[in-house]
């Protein structure tokens, strides 16, 4: 399975992606703020998937999207943003910027396990 990045200032959604990912064989790190983030995806270049929480305090919902796409220069590595928000203005730019998915909160973990699924299908590294 894959190695994958999981970013949310709420502890409960963070142990929530985790178990879910965790029983489909994935390695899960996470953490609670994009500074973190950034700092793990510079150290760890085996991470293959960012889930990314959108309103967090610090690094903006965008800029942790662009900043890790720089530093994982790869067309395999893929984003997931999850949020409370919904607004097709967001959601759009978020999408602009990098990112390859939208979830909304809350979300249940048949939906989670299926969307990382579907974004590495056709992709043999995952």
């Amino acid at each position: 399975m894959s190695s994958i990045l999981v970013v949310d200032d709420s502890p409960t959604v963070l142990n929530i992606v985790r178990l879910a990912l965790s029983s489909q064989g994935h390695s899960v790190t996470t953490c609670n703020n994009g500074e973190k983030a950034l700092e793990i995806l510079k150290s760890d270049s085996s991470i293959r998937l960012g889930i990314f929480d959108f309103n967090m305090p610090g690094l903006s919902g965008v800029k942790l999207i662009q900043e890790s796409k720089r530093i994982i220069n790869d067309k395999n590595f893929k984003i997931i943003v999850l949020s409370g928000e919904d607004k097709p203005e967001i959601i759009a730019n978020a999408l602009f910027n990098g990112a390859d998915a939208w979830m909304a909160k809350p979300f249940n973990n048949e939906q989670l396990i299926k969307q990382v699924a579907e974004l590495f299908e056709n992709d043999a590294s995952f």
